[in-house]
């Protein structure tokens, strides 16, 4: 499952995605791309791993429409910049404005991260289409994950991570994640927004189709993080993945389009490859 210790010259092959292969079966999931911007008080700027996960729903999602839900507008040269990006496309930007919720189902909620979970889920309920976070970078065409009626990517055994789900409006599946949260405790710190979806899944496995290796992979975890950001140490992305999660809490670097041209670690590579489109080391 892992990639392997390489030497540094890899990071020289212009690598490139798996193309999606063949598929016979209908679409069902809308183009609708939905985004979450919460606590963003004492960050309040867009950055640039922000533009990169952005620019890639762009080039593959190639959305009909953003939704693009906030509680503050993000402030920033990135945010302007993906702004100019996006109105040279078709995708239409819709910035919808929503207060942090303070409470579900009459339990108190405190955290923004699980403002966030809550909005994520309601939105997907509501309007169908696809939700991931901003440290996510889509790396090619979606396929036939259109045609599942409701997708997440397998975090870890039991954990099913809401980073990067899709879905038809108003599935089963969503409403049992969604009504779960009677139960909600401010104190747990991933219980409803991971390990929750995972009970749901294994108990009815027939209302969510399960990607385990091509969203969230490689995971937070150790040797994850540093297959993503270790200097000369790669993951082989482009044997199947449709997504990579950056887990950027982990990492919380910035980087700008000049400095990723020597990134020497997977996350260079993936950068340059979203934003000037070659995955090798620019000189």
């Amino acid at each position: 499952m892992w990639g392997k210790r390489t030497h540094s010259n890899t990071s020289v092959t212009n690598l490139k995605p798996a193309t999606d292969v063949n598929y016979n079966c209908t679409p069902v999931v809308p183009r609708i791309l939905h985004l979450a911007w919460y606590g963003s008080k004492t960050r309040p700027a867009f950055r640039f791993h922000h533009v990169i996960s952005v620019m890639s729903s762009l080039r593959f999602i190639q959305p009909q429409r953003i939704m693009f839900w906030h509680d503050e507008v993000p402030i920033g040269k990135w945010w302007t910049f993906i702004r100019q990006k996006i109105n040279k496309t078709t995708t239409r930007l819709l910035m919808m404005q929503r207060e942090a919720p303070k409470d579900i189902f009459g339990r108190p909620v405190t955290k923004s991260e699980h403002h966030s979970d809550i909005v994520r889920l309601e939105a997907v309920i509501n309007y169908g289409g696809i939700y991931h976070d901003l440290d996510v970078i889509v790396l090619r065409p979606l396929g036939k994950l259109y045609c599942y009626n409701t997708t997440m990517g397998e975090e870890s055994r039991d954990y099913l991570c809401n980073g990067f789900f899709m879905s038809v409006a108003n599935t089963t599946f969503l409403k049992l994640w969604h009504d779960s949260y009677h139960s909600f405790d401010s104190r747990l710190w991933g219980y409803h927004s991971v390990k929750m979806p995972g009970i749901i899944a294994k108990r009815h496995p027939g209302l969510v189709h399960v990607e385990k290796d091509t969203i969230h992979k490689p995971n937070w975890q150790d040797p994850g993080l540093r297959q993503l950001y270790d200097d000369g140490v790669f993951y082989n992305w482009t044997a199947r993945n449709y997504a990579v999660h950056l887990w950027y809490r982990k990492h919380n670097v910035d980087y700008d389009p000049e400095s990723i041209k020597r990134l020497n670690k997977t996350v260079g590579q993936i950068f340059r490859y979203i934003f000037y489109g070659q995955s090798h080391i620019i000189r």
